[in-house]
């Protein structure tokens, strides 16, 4: 797929920054001194909401992450209130956030790290479970791979298993458990890449209520900008949904294609899927932080004017949201 290198692509600039003023910085350095105490966490609750935290009272306050400024008596104009709307992103790739913590480098635009024990965990068990619905009357090695526990190297254990008690060729088990480590990895990156896609929803939400702002205010509602924003709206979603899209292709794969028979080229597609997702990411990250830190009735007009022009720019690049 021929895509322009998305490190140097439309730069996105975040509303509110000082000239050469460098965003996301390197930690999460607030200066109200009521959001610098360190029994203070932020974390996502199980719907998605942001919980703010404070240990030592055990007391859990449930934010709209929107509106949370102004509970927590953040002007929308400081820094603050910029770092504050990072936290969605920093929760997407971390479990909690605390005052000095470093913002995550992902969102500083470093490399993707290696796959989580929890993603290797999902992507084994789905794999086994792949297996045991393609593979008919179920194998020794499917048996042992049952009663061992999920992990990257369970597949050379149950080979092991197999070996020892139940009379296999060493090269063949081996070979055939070599393949399915390769593939739970690949299926594990796949996992990863999904997880630390950006704040796809947060960027849809402002859009939304940036445009019903301008669209309600009688002199800009006739204005180019809110024209634009009116035909953004109904395109935003596509970069949330082509990360869907990709995920379940990846998961679909497992079945399709037999993984006991097809390993080896399965590695393959599963490697395309990922690549395709960081590709995603790596496009939109920046520009979905960026719009998080939107205020829709303060924000500069021209900031979200250029910020609206990053998306048009983003969305015409029909080959990153094409099925594979």
């Amino acid at each position: 797929m021929n895509l322009p290198n998305a490190l140097t692509f439309d730069p996105v600039r975040f509303p509110g920054l000082a000239e050469n003023e460098e965003w996301p910085p390197e930690v999460f350095n607030f200066t109200s001194p009521w959001l610098n105490d360190p029994g203070l966490a932020f974390e996502r609750g199980t719907a998605g909401e942001i919980i703010f935290v404070r240990r030592y009272a055990q007391l859990r306050l449930v934010l709209d992450i929107d509106t949370a400024h102004s509970a927590l008596d953040i002007s929308p104009s400081s820094r603050d209130f910029r770092l504050l709307r990072l936290i969605p992103s920093a929760l997407r790739l971390v479990e909690s956030v605390t005052p000095q913590d470093p913002v995550p480098p992902v969102l500083r635009g470093e490399p993707l790290p290696p796959p989580e024990e929890h993603h290797v965990y999902a992507a084994t068990t789905a794999l086994v479970a792949a297996m045991e619905r393609g593979s008919g009357s179920a194998g020794a090695y499917l048996d042992a791979l049952r009663r061992t526990a999920p992990g990257m190297g369970m597949f050379e254990a149950a080979a092991a298993s197999c070996i020892s008690q139940g009379g296999f060729g060493l090269e063949r088990i081996a070979g055939l458990a070599k393949s399915l480590q390769r593939l739970a990895r690949a299926h594990a990156e796949v996992l990863a890449a999904h997880a630390a896609q950006p704040d796809y929803p947060g960027m849809e939400r402002m859009v939304v209520a940036t445009t019903r702002v301008l669209v309600r205010d009688s002199g800009w509602s006739g204005d180019l900008l809110a024209h634009a924003l009116r035909q953004i709206g109904p395109l935003v979603s596509m970069p949330r949904e082509t990360s869907e899209m990709l995920r379940g292709a990846a998961i679909v794969m497992l079945d399709g294609d037999g993984a006991l028979g097809a390993a080896a080229h399965l590695v393959g597609r599963q490697a395309a899927v990922r690549d395709r997702l960081t590709e995603l990411a790596v496009f939109w990250r920046r520009l979905a932080a960026a719009w998080a830190s939107v205020h829709p009735q303060l924000t500069d007009r021209r900031e979200i004017d250029g910020l609206s022009r990053n998306i048009l720019r983003r969305l015409s690049l029909k080959g990153l949201y094409a099925q594979l």
